[in-house]
């Protein structure tokens, strides 16, 4: 069964979907973990069904959040006039975790930033780590240009260009993401320009509040993933000093094991699910 469990109307629609745990072992369907899924850039919360219907079975509650531009209802797509950046991202996971909070009052909820929701996610813990029981970072990293080489960082600052000479980077043009907003795109690439996961308005560093974050964190990569290479991975693990960090790098039988992963996950729900078992209700 699927519940919606957040349904903001527009101009901004946003919709979080619940796969309640299944498994008929579970006692307190409530008190199961809940891994609450943050999706990459360009990818609509539709393509992780596979994964939240496998946690489910597997006796762990499963939801995904929409990120803000790649809705499935209709809502005006990122452009000059509708911007957003990363604190929007940030608030926008802020009321899923609420939702699922409120849902499930005795579940442990636990972010699961792929990607770009990686970068959400680790913000997120840092103004709030007192909302959330822990975070699983998959396929996710630093962009840092130091952890990739320069070409990197002429490659995003490209991307930073383009956006703010078109009002939105074109990247469903292009190949890389989807259409994405240009205020995105600029606090993505202030990141690999400078090393400062920097936002907001004002502008705050959350650097040293991630390094002071005592939550348990998962980092979990993947053999031949070219856009969360480990040296990246490595590096967005690191800016967590004072966590419990448990990383799990997995070779698992998919052409793009970035995306694979959530389509075929059947290699990493017992990671997964492991891991969340182990984390309880602060």
């Amino acid at each position: 069964m699927t519940v919606t469990i957040l349904d903001r109307p527009a101009p901004a629609p946003l919709e979080l979907t619940l796969y309640p745990a299944g498994d008929t072992r579970t006692i307190d369907k409530a008190a199961a973990p809940a891994l609450l899924v943050v999706p990459a850039m360009g990818v609509r919360a539709s393509f992780y069904r596979p994964l939240l219907e496998a946690l489910c079975e597997a006796g762990i509650s499963a939801g995904v959040v929409e990120l803000r531009g790649h809705q499935a209802r209709p809502a005006p797509p990122p452009s000059r006039r509708h911007d957003h950046g990363y604190d929007e991202l940030v608030g926008d996971l802020g009321a899923a975790v609420e939702a699922v909070r409120d849902r499930l009052p005795g579940a442990p909820v636990l972010p699961l930033g792929h990607s770009l929701g990686g970068h959400v996610a680790a913000a997120y813990a840092a103004r709030h780590p007192d909302r959330i029981d822990g975070l699983a970072l998959v396929a996710s990293g630093s962009v840092h240009w130091r952890a990739w080489g320069l070409r990197h960082l002429l490659q995003t600052q490209a991307v930073v260009a383009a956006a703010a000479v078109l009002g939105h980077f074109p990247g469903h043009r292009l190949g890389f993401a989807g259409r994405e907003a240009r205020g995105q795109m600029a606090d993505w690439g202030r990141w690999a320009r400078t090393g400062r996961l920097e936002f907001g308005r004002p502008r705050v560093d959350h650097g040293p509040s991630i390094a002071a974050v005592h939550l348990p964190v998962l980092g979990m990569s993947f053999e031949h993933d070219r856009l969360a290479p480990p040296g990246s991975a490595e590096a967005l693990l690191g800016m967590f000093r004072s966590a419990e960090v448990t990383r799990e790098h997995l070779r698992i039988d998919a052409a793009r094991p970035h995306f694979g992963w959530a389509r075929e996950p059947g290699s990493v729900v017992p990671a997964l699910a492991g891991w969340a078992r182990t984390v309880t209700r602060s």
